[in-house]
């Protein structure tokens, strides 16, 4: 698993638990460089990650790239959500961010989306990229489930923020989850 990210991993862990796969984290496959993020789209980024730790450690390696849009805002922060307020930033510092932004640009359009990219490189085989997204409605913070901008993303699907749902009904419809669950069904096709 091509992340550092704690709340990723366990989310990636979690989805996948069923699959007969060993998820090894990079210190496990003995990845120890640092994984950029130069592309401008999810798809760049997510396949650049996988990549770089298939070909460093000759593992098969997932990897993704995420992030929230607002599309009052053009679908900004986009792929840069985890980065556009600098290196020392925090995710409530990001959070807080974000919901002042959209208060003070487009505070009667509170529309977001997350959007997910999973790319899976493997040795010798073609790299397989798929996408998944979930829809929401940015408001004020509930909740302290999940990571990053979930305790103010209300769910379209669950009606409750993301940092109000349990794991179990986050996993059920996130873009992760939904990004995964593509990934599957492209893996299946290729043994069909």
């Amino acid at each position: 698993m091509a992340s550092r990210n704690p709340g990723k991993l366990a989310e990636l862990r979690r989805l996948l638990g069923g699959h007969p796969w060993e998820l090894v984290d990079l210190d496990g496959a003995g990845f120890s460089g640092e994984l950029e993020e130069p592309g401008a789209t999810y798809d760049e980024n997510s396949a650049l990650k996988a990549q770089a730790v298939c070909s460093a450690t000759g593992l098969a390696a997932l990897a993704d790239d995420s992030g929230i849009e607002v599309p009052a805002l053009g679908g900004w922060p986009g792929p840069a959500s985890a980065r556009w307020m600098g290196g020392a930033a925090t995710d409530v510092d990001r959070l807080h961010g974000l919901l002042a932004e959209v208060e003070r640009r487009c505070a009667n359009d509170r529309r977001a989306r997350y959007v997910c990219v999973v790319t899976l490189a493997r040795p010798g085989r073609e790299t397989v990229s798929v996408r998944g997204e979930t829809s929401g409605v940015l408001v004020a913070p509930s909740g302290s489930g999940g990571f990053g901008y979930d305790p103010a993303f209300l769910s379209d699907d669950l009606g409750i923020t993301f940092g109000e749902a349990t794991a179990e009904a986050k996993d059920g419809v996130s873009h992760r989850a939904r990004a995964l669950a593509a990934l599957l069904v492209a893996l299946d096709a290729e043994r069909a």
